[in-house]
């Protein structure tokens, strides 16, 4: 269960706040000011924050600054003052969204909703990346190549020899410049890349597309093979158009 922590200094608004939150199943604690949710925070942290800005001791302010130190947490800032230096202050001490009282707990509800919302697609996203080159690891790579073969679809398979961490960035930022944005690229080995390409249209558009990126590796020093294999003249599966390239890689 997620845990959210509440600092402020209206009694009423927390148990509004928390009660909402609650009902919505997070598991809520609430402070009546923020030193006290920063010690708790420090002690045993949180999954995101709600700030009030006014409060005794130190605002709201200083304490989403603190956290931020320590935390990447979200942080969504509460306040009764609506004007464009209170909102720029708050994204600029590190918060993640701002609310201006009198609100709506429900609306407070569906921000928080949402922000989890996006830390979700980001840490399932993160999770599918090779982590040097941004492209998709192996294994996801390699479901989607196999869930989006069909009539056109052309494997590249892109072995890089000698390569450096910079030489295999510079062939990953150029595939879908070459390839075009609706390839699906993934870093098979070390210094291998899969890219499926499902709009060639002639074995002369992939001799082209394989011309362009050999001339990357060339432009960093370094050289590359290629293999390249086609649907469904090379093979009708993914296993078979990937033994395909593999035998044009090498021969």
């Amino acid at each position: 269960m997620q845990k959210i922590y509440i600092a402020d200094d209206e009694a009423n608004i927390r148990v509004a706040i928390k009660a909402f939150l609650e009902n919505a199943g997070y598991a809520v604690r609430d402070f009546e000011n923020g030193d006290a949710l920063y010690a708790a925070f420090v002690d045993s942290p949180s999954d995101l924050v709600v700030l009030d800005v006014m409060m005794p001791g130190s605002n709201g302010f200083a304490v989403c600054k603190k956290l931020r130190k320590i935390s990447p947490v979200p942080i969504i800032l509460l306040t009764a003052r609506d004007s464009d230096l209170d909102y720029a202050t708050g994204l600029d001490m590190g918060g993640d969204d701002y609310l201006v009282k009198p609100f709506s707990p429900m609306a407070l509800v569906m921000r928080v909703k949402a922000i989890f919302r996006r830390m979700e697609l980001d840490r399932k996203i993160y999770s599918e990346q090779d982590l040097l080159t941004g492209l998709f690891d192996r294994v996801s790579g390699e479901n989607r190549i196999e869930s989006k073969l069909g009539e056109g679809s052309a494997l590249f398979m892109l072995s890089v020899d000698n390569s450096t961490d910079k030489a295999l960035l510079d062939i990953a930022k150029a595939v879908p410049q070459i390839f075009g944005k609706g390839c699906i690229a993934c870093r098979y080995g070390r210094n291998e890349f899969l890219v499926l390409v499902d709009s060639i249209s002639s074995d002369e558009a992939a001799a082209k597309k394989a011309e362009e990126i050999l001339a990357v590796g060339k432009a960093g020093d370094t050289s590359i093979r290629i293999g390249v294999a086609s649907w469904p003249e090379d093979g009708s599966t993914y296993e078979e158009l990937l033994g395909a390239a593999t035998q044009a890689l090498t021969s």
